[in-house]
């Protein structure tokens, strides 16, 4: 089955290499690529099999993609670029988004709530956490501006220091030997 139709192709566009149009199959043989007739463009487009595509009744404008899609009896998948390049990503990026292939449509439904859940949940835990910690920092300035806290409650480094390694610079250092200096 061909998966490349050449239509008008009015931009003259160059057809996808054959290793990438087999591949293509391989990966789905319903999708063709088709140039635009608008812009240009391919576009990646599904035959369908079971039910009607683009009704002709819905396309007004007889020379843009809609009326093509109908035509040909197809619907809309994506645009790629037409610029010559031809590479796998695309097929990751079908992959991430073909309903078919997560199931069918009610389990895609079923994960993308999950994952909206998920994403929620997440959400009002940092907003949580975050209101945590601002109603802590508010209470410790409270105290502190009422004088209830007369000294923070985490040393500072420099205070650290100065408690627990005492200067060795003089010779009475360390002998409890306090010297008057004037």
């Amino acid at each position: 089955m061909q998966n490349f139709i050449r239509d008008r192709n009015v931009f003259n566009l160059l057809p996808p290499p054959a290793w990438w149009l087999q591949r293509l199959y391989d990966y789905d043989a319903l999708l063709v690529v088709i140039p635009s007739r608008q812009d240009a463009v391919y576009r990646l487009a599904r035959r369908t099999w079971n039910r009607p595509g683009i009704q002709a009744m819905a396309v007004i404008h007889r020379e843009n993609d809609t009326a093509m899609m109908a035509h040909y009896g197809l619907v809309p998948v994506t645009t790629i670029l037409g610029h010559g390049v031809w590479g796998t990503n695309i097929f990751n990026a079908l992959r991430a988004r073909d309903i078919w292939a997560h199931g069918g449509a009610e389990k895609f439904v079923k994960m993308e709530e999950e994952f909206e859940a998920e994403a929620k949940a997440k959400l009002k835990a940092s907003i949580r956490d975050d209101m945590w910690m601002r109603a802590g920092d508010a209470w410790r300035s409270y105290q502190a501006r009422t004088g209830r806290r007369s000294r923070p409650t985490v040393q500072s480094r420099t205070e650290r220091r100065t408690q627990t390694a005492p200067s060795t610079s003089s010779s009475t250092a360390g002998s409890g030997i306090v010297l008057a200096t004037s």
